[in-house]
C-alpha cells in the first residue's frame, strides 16, 4: 500500500500539470488559504533527489509569481471591500486584531510585509489590511515583490536541504512538512513578539510626545 502511495505521489510530482498546479496553489492561497501553498513546494523540493525532473528553478519562479499575483488580489480586495462592510468586521475581536495590523503596517510597514507571508492565514489578513489602509500601492508590490521570492526560495530549501535524509519517500515528504511547520511556528512566535514590543514602543513615544505637546501648550 506505501508503495502503491509512493508511486502515485513521485507520478504527480512529474505529471505535466503540475507546474499549473504549483502555480495556481500559490496563486489562490495569497487571498484563499485552504491549503498552505509552500507544502507543495517543500513536498517538491524533497522529492528532487528522486526525480531529476523536478527543476526547482522553475519551482522558485512559479512559486514567486503565483504568490505575488494572489497577494496583490488580496491588496485590492481589502481597498475594495474595506475593514467594516461586514457585520462580522464590526466585532470587538475582529476590530482589535485590524487594528493591531494596522498599527504595525504603520510603524513596521515593510517588515510586516516581508515577514507576515511566511504565516498561512497571516499574510492574507495583512494584505488585505494594506489594501484597506491605502498602502500606497507601488510600495506594497515593491515589498510583496521581495517577500514571494524569499518565502519561495525558503520553501524550496526547507524541502532541498532535508532531501535525502531517509530512504522511504513518504517519511521523507513527512519529514520536510513537519520541518516546515514547526520553522513557521516560530517565525510567527518570533514575529508577534518582536511586532508587539515594535507596537509598544511607537505608542509610548506618541504618548510621550503628546505629553510634551500639552505641556508646552500650557
Amino acid at each position: 500500500m506505501l508503495d502503491f502511495l509512493e508511486d502515485i505521489i513521485l507520478d504527480a510530482a512529474e505529471a505535466w500539470w503540475m507546474p499549473l498546479a504549483v502555480f495556481l496553489f500559490s496563486l489562490i492561497d495569497g487571498f484563499f488559504p485552504v491549503v498552505p501553498s509552500e507544502s507543495i513546494l517543500v513536498a517538491l523540493a524533497a522529492l528532487s533527489e528522486h526525480r531529476d525532473s523536478i527543476n526547482l528553478v522553475q519551482l522558485f519562479f512559479l512559486g514567486w509569481f503565483g504568490a505575488f499575483i494572489g497577494d496583490q488580489v488580496a491588496y485590492w480586495l481589502g481597498r475594495t471591500i474595506g475593514v467594516t462592510r461586514f457585520r462580522w468586521m464590526r466585532t470587538r475581536s475582529v476590530v482589535r486584531a485590524i487594528g493591531g495590523v494596522r498599527a504595525t503596517l504603520k510603524y513596521s510597514g515593510a517588515l510586516v510585509i516581508i515577514t507576515a507571508r511566511h504565516i498561512p492565514g497571516g499574510r492574507v489578513a495583512v494584505n488585505f489590511i494594506a489594501g484597506a489602509t491605502r498602502m500606497r500601492l507601488l510600495k506594497f508590490m515593491m515589498l510583496d515583490f521581495i517577500s514571494a521570492a524569499i518565502w519561495a526560495a525558503y520553501s524550496i530549501a526547507i524541502g532541498y536541504f532535508t532531501a535525502g535524509w531517509l530512504d522511504n519517500t513518504l517519511l521523507q515528504i513527512a519529514l520536510a512538512l513537519v520541518l516546515a511547520s514547526i520553522l513557521g511556528w516560530l517565525i510567527d512566535r518570533g514575529i508577534k513578539r518582536f511586532m508587539r514590543s515594535r507596537l509598544d514602543k511607537h505608542l509610548s513615544q506618541d504618548a510621550d510626545e503628546g505629553e510634551t505637546g500639552l505641556d508646552s501648550n500650557s
